[in-house]
């Protein structure tokens, strides 16, 4: 029951953060994530009340960005450990709703080619996921 509640508690808190706390390389990757597919979900909590930063619905694919606050205490009252308890909720959901999660770590600031860099590796993650031929996904120019 304990951590039922500390899960609902949880998803109360991601919700009400999850669209003001988009970092700029965050937003940049998932305009870039506009090359894959026009379907794209942001910050919607579809995993049992969870949400991811970035969903892909076609490709069952929920892109979790995780920035300093998921690695290191920012603020007083901030825990980490707490986040990362959420964090494992929230890939077990998103694994149980049938769809893969893809975590990307950024521990700087806003930088174009660490985003450009890691949207890369992300597609051709999903093109050897999917298997899927490279001409149906368009290719960044």
């Amino acid at each position: 029951i304990r951590q039922y509640i500390n899960s609902n508690a949880g998803r109360k808190s991601a919700e009400s953060q999850s669209l003001t706390r988009r970092s700029k390389n965050e937003i940049l990757f998932s305009e870039l994530c506009q090359e894959i597919t026009s379907n794209i979900k942001l910050n919607e909590a579809m995993f049992n009340g969870w949400d991811a930063d970035i969903i892909l619905p076609e490709h069952k694919v929920a892109v979790l960005w995780n920035g300093n606050w998921h690695h290191k205490k920012i603020t007083k009252k901030h825990s980490v450990l707490q986040v990362q308890n959420r964090d494992k909720i929230k890939l077990f959901e998103i694994a149980n709703a049938g769809y893969q999660s893809y975590v990307i770590d950024d521990f700087g600031k806003y930088n174009v080619e660490f985003v450009n860099k890691e949207f890369e590796k992300f597609r051709n993650w999903l093109l050897t996921r999917r298997g899927v031929e490279k001409q149906t996904i368009s290719q960044a120019s």
